[in-house]
């Protein structure tokens, strides 16, 4: 049987490549994230419906924007729609459970 080192030190071309790949990836990163915000940003200019249509307020994104210059804030409008999405179904659930007149002790299993 054969092992393979997973921690062996990274050869001179390895090391060479990376110094060359990650800068570029660093900024290809940058460049996104400030497309990103421009969208994000863009957002502001609709009405609040239409931003609740989408699962957030004009808050969200004016919070999305407050961040770093460098982090990208379409990820954080994403991730504060998505917190808004499970908490409206769990409040859906826990209403319809009391409309069925289960107590929290009888909870039903999911499949």
């Amino acid at each position: 049987m054969t092992t393979v080192d997973l921690h062996r030190p990274a050869s001179a071309g390895e090391k060479l490549l990376r110094a060359i790949l990650l800068p570029g990836a660093r900024a290809i990163a940058v460049l996104r994230a400030y497309r990103n915000r421009r969208a994000v940003a863009n957002l502001l200019s609709l009405d609040p419906h239409m931003l609740g249509d989408m699962g957030v307020t004009p808050h969200d994104v004016r919070s999305a924007l407050a961040s770093r210059i460098t982090d990208d804030p379409s990820t954080h409008l994403a991730s504060l729609a998505q917190e808004r999405r499970a908490a409206r179904t769990a409040q859906s659930r826990e209403r319809q459970r009391r409309l069925s007149g289960d107590s929290p002790d009888q909870a039903r299993p999911t499949n």
